[in-house]
């Protein structure tokens, strides 16, 4: 071969493995929220990361979402929609699991990406995101464990009791729940946890229920949530009883700035920050990296889950002990159970060894 042939099969061979970016056809991403927004979590964040792609990229990629409500018959034919009318990527959170396996095979040109959940085997133009909800209950757990044994505040009791307020009594909320006892007995052996199941990601009046019936029947003095919209209940349970609240997903003291009574009692948020994630897979297939078929699993370590800012209830003393566990956590030395690899019965068994019901 010439030298001249040489150099340009080297150079038609760099040019095809340079990212692609043709300026008449933009990137097309399509959000599929499962639910509705206005939870100021979960939903709010995933449509906050397709506001910061299209932020970013402007009129290289176009953007699109629409709220499905709890009616899974949607799902599919949403998928389907999505596919047939071309879009580059799909995002959708694992309550489109078995839609995404059903559909996504027949739409080999665009990019399915779950989040939250993984997909149930293995489909070369889906992108599955798994979050360590776990990592991020133990952050919860550290700090209500810590919290609740913490002299000289009036909204603190001697009880020794921790609250928790779930959405369903389904394995993703549990991966909460068991990160959550794990991470208050790491720091105090002896607390009890009464927790709660709303069956509900939107009934928030059942929440604050739950919620007052924790503090005011077994003394709760700290409740998380993860519980989705229904669990801003628990904040409105707070401002009543004057106990203290831990948020989820999002910083949800900073939502509710312009009503102080709320966000003074909310102790901090576990973040998972799904905008950023949803961002960062737009970067990657924008820049031509191939994501399909691959599963990834996001926790502390990768940034994509951490507390949010503290506010002033916490004293300094305690947000250092908080620094030392996520640098644990980070370093690989905290023992942190997921419900994901437990059996029904373990779980059950770690939930009754902490009942304050019992």
């Amino acid at each position: 071969m010439k030298r001249s042939s040489r150099l340009l099969v080297i150079l038609l061979a760099v040019l095809m493995a340079l990212p692609v970016f043709a300026a008449d056809k933009p990137v097309s991403i399509f959000l599929l929220i499962s639910g509705s927004l206005g939870d100021k979590g979960f939903n709010d964040s995933a449509k906050a990361g397709l506001d910061m792609i299209k932020a970013k990229y402007g009129d290289k990629v176009t953007t699109k979402y629409t709220e499905l409500g709890a009616d899974t018959a949607k799902y599919a034919p949403s998928l389907e929609d999505a596919g047939d009318s071309g879009y580059s990527i799909v995002f959708c959170s694992n309550n489109f699991n078995s839609a995404v396996s059903e559909v996504a095979a027949r739409y080999p040109n665009t990019l399915y990406v779950m989040y939250d959940g993984w997909i149930s085997g293995d489909i070369a133009n889906v992108h599955s995101i798994m979050y360590k909800n776990s990592e991020a209950g133990y952050l919860a757990g550290a700090l209500a464990g810590i919290m609740t044994q913490t002299k000289g505040d009036s909204k603190l009791n001697a009880e020794n009791v921790i609250g928790f307020i779930g959405g369903r009594d389904i394995t993703g909320i549990n991966d909460f729940l068991v990160g959550y006892i794990s991470g208050a007995q790491k720091v105090d052996p002896a607390v009890k946890v009464i927790f709660n199941y709303v069956n509900s990601f939107t009934d928030t009046a059942k929440a604050k229920d739950q919620a007052l019936l924790q503090v005011g029947t077994y003394k709760a003095d700290v409740i998380y949530h993860a519980a989705g919209r229904a669990g801003l209940g628990l904040f409105d349970a707070a401002v009543e009883t004057g106990k203290y609240a831990i948020g989820v997903d999002t910083d949800q003291a900073a939502l509710f700035g312009n009503e102080p009574a709320k966000s003074s009692l909310i102790l901090t948020s576990t973040t998972k920050r799904v905008d950023l994630t949803l961002a960062g897979v737009a970067d990657k297939v924008i820049a031509g990296t191939k994501l399909g078929g691959q599963k990834v699993y996001l926790g502390v370590a990768d940034g994509v889950i951490a507390y949010a800012g503290f506010n002033k209830a916490v004293p300094a003393a305690v947000q250092k002990q908080l620094a030392a566990v996520i640098a644990d956590i980070k370093a690989g030395k905290a023992k942190i159970p997921s419900a994901f690899t437990m059996t029904a019965d373990e779980i059950n068994k770690l939930r009754d060894s902490v009942n304050a019901a019992k």
